[in-house]
């Protein structure tokens, strides 16, 4: 298991064991794709009112139950959890819509599902690795099992300045769905930003970068030219947000970017940049520890600039 996903799981269930936790009332929780390899999810549901069991196609630890037939539970009987999740396992599984059937039957009225799967990633097999998910593909699954989908979403972030944490090469879909009869209207306090269709080979971070981009921009001299300083990801995004006529250049402190071209733009290195930089307007275009290092930078020298992580640190 990789620790995005782990981060995922545990934040979608404290915003939503707020509604499945009762008074003196157990939580039946199964976790289908349970085997220990690099950690599991039991440890999330440590509070006693959890009652865990761990289900795979194979024997181990952390595995309580083992079915004869992966696609036919026999061994659970009808409504019995009141919580079903599951990450990193229906890439695997050849004929989804069957397992979703059964998620649907051995869950209780109202009981709620929980599907972490990669919608990216390299292929690794265990046995098989059949699938990538996006939002529709998991909720298109969730309709087939008459499931209310009160949550989906590609490389959800709850807070932008986590981004470094939460970002890997398997940019994990989450859902929530709920059994009849319903309870839940729609998402509770969910995801701050997504991360979904590649751009240029990168990824075109959805919800909060234009917003982000177009405040730090308003506050610029309209006169100048823009120079961004950081030619990587997030510099790519805000290159398409912006659009190419609007930006002079790359800054960026790695010597093997500068006196290169990325995305049809020039890297120049910070020296450089100083001796000019009245004559632009500088937006730090990279991750949120990374643009704390060069906002010290920047004022040590002297030099203005704009920030997309301005409305989070206030």
């Amino acid at each position: 298991m990789h620790e995005s996903s782990y981060l995922r799981m545990e934040y979608i269930v404290r915003q939503y064991e707020q509604i499945w936790i009762k008074e003196k009332q157990k939580v039946n929780v199964l976790d289908i794709g349970s085997y220990d390899v690099n950690g599991t999810y039991r440890t999330i549901f440590n509070d006693p009112v959890y009652q865990y069991t761990g289900m795979d196609m194979s024997p181990g630890p952390n595995v309580n139950i083992v079915p004869r037939d992966i696609y036919q539970w026999n061994e659970i009987a009808d409504e019995t959890f009141d919580v079903v999740v599951s990450g990193q396992v229906f890439e695997h599984i050849e004929f989804p819509w069957l397992t979703i059937k059964e998620i649907a039957r051995v869950l209780k009225p109202s009981g709620f599902c929980i599907l972490i799967a990669p919608s990216s990633g390299m292929e690794h097999k265990a046995p098989k690795d059949c699938y990538r998910y996006y939002a529709d593909g998991l909720s298109a699954l969730a309709k087939w099992a008459d499931f209310k989908v009160l949550h989906a979403s590609v490389g959800g972030v709850p807070d932008i300045c986590e981004l470094d944490d939460w970002t890997d090469d398997w940019n994990d879909a989450c859902m929530v769905v709920q059994k009849k009869p319903f309870m839940v209207e729609g998402d509770i306090n969910m995801f701050f930003q997504e991360k979904r269709v590649p751009v240029y080979g990168y990824h075109d971070i959805y919800k909060l970068w234009e917003t982000e981009v177009r405040r730090a921009c308003s506050k610029f001299d309209g006169e100048k030219p823009i120079a961004l300083f950081g030619a990587g990801l997030i510099g790519s995004t805000v290159l398409d947000i912006l659009g190419a006529d609007k930006v002079s250049f790359y800054i960026d402190n790695s010597l093997s970017k500068i006196g290169k071209e990325y995305r049809g733009k020039n890297v120049i290195s910070f020296d450089e940049y100083s001796k000019m930089s009245g004559q632009y307007n500088c937006l730090i275009t990279a991750s949120y520890k990374i643009s704390l290092e060069i906002r010290k930078q920047l004022e040590a020298a002297g030099v203005e600039y704009r920030m997309l992580y301005d409305a989070v640190l206030g």
